[in-house]
């Protein structure tokens, strides 16, 4: 198979993704796996980068049969928070094939807005953005000036406004738990939710044993609201952190373990950052 060969070429070639990805595990997963095991979960997690890049080649295929390549688990819980005739905030990460999971909702015909940074190379970046785009997936960067103005108008128009919530950026943030440590985890996603009552979602895409995939809508978050706006926003990213948690360790194979999720290290007990400025105005947050 392709994706498997690409996958294991890279996890070769690649030294510095690789000594991260084995550090990460180590540190989220201790003594859970040997030093062999967490090899074999690095290379696999390479191996599932790969797989999804092959299969976003031939999305007019899986279009074509898209309810047979994609079984939804959960889909009630969309229905619920979609029926109140609000914007919804979906919460995900880099696990699966993330990519798919923003386009199988639109191609549901449900408007959805992606969150996301710039990629630093600027035609690896519009390829990005342009698929999206042919998929109905609308890409909101932070970077933009315009930024504001889209997240707000997926919101009124109802739609699904999609964050990855398990990086270390250069947005406001928190340090709350995750696999055991303080994570700087980005509060956008929360103080959104906490600060405009938006009902929120974590939404998850794994593969099959028998082949395509499997879309896991958990049931909504309660959403704190006991007037300390600080205090609400924290507890809700730590839920936030726990969902995901939860998801990797079903599939760990199928995370992005090279991502840099616990460094630099954070100060415990973090608040919203004051030295980072928010990556939205105060009129989004």
């Amino acid at each position: 198979m392709l994706g498997d060969r690409a996958g294991a070429f890279f996890f070769r070639l690649l030294r510095a993704p690789r000594r991260l990805a084995l550090e990460h595990l180590r540190l989220a997963l201790g003594d859970e796996l040997s030093p062999a095991a967490r090899m074999r979960m690095a290379r696999a997690s390479f191996i599932n980068i790969a797989r999804s890049f092959c299969e976003l080649a031939k999305i007019d295929e899986i279009r074509e049969c898209i309810d047979d390549y994609i079984e939804v688990e959960g889909w009630e819980n969309a229905e619920k928070v979609l029926s109140e005739g609000r914007g919804t905030v979906v919460v995900t990460g880099p696990i699966g094939n993330w990519e798919l999971l923003a386009a199988y909702f639109a191609l549901k015909g449900q408007r959805i807005g992606a969150i996301a940074r710039r990629v630093y190379e600027p035609r690896l970046n519009k390829l990005i953005v342009d698929f999206r785009a042919r998929q109905g997936v609308q890409t909101i960067l932070r970077e933009s000036p315009h930024a504001t103005r889209d997240i707000l108008c997926v919101l009124k128009d109802r739609g699904l406004l999609a964050m990855v919530i398990d990086q270390d950026t250069r947005a406001a943030s928190l340090s709350v738990p995750f696999f055991g440590r303080a994570a700087r985890t980005p509060a956008a996603a929360a103080a959104l939710a906490v600060r405009r009552r938006l009902p929120v979602l974590a939404v998850f895409i794994q593969r099959r044993a028998q082949g395509g995939h499997r879309i896991t809508i958990l049931p909504p978050f309660p959403v704190p609201d006991t007037g300390d706006l600080r205090s609400d926003i924290r507890e809700l990213t730590a839920l936030f952190n726990q969902a995901l948690e939860e998801q990797i360790r079903k599939n760990p194979a199928e995370w992005a373990w090279w991502h840099r999720r616990w460094h630099p290290s954070p100060t415990p007990n973090l608040d919203l950052d004051p030295k980072l400025p928010y990556a939205y105005s105060d009129s989004v947050l």
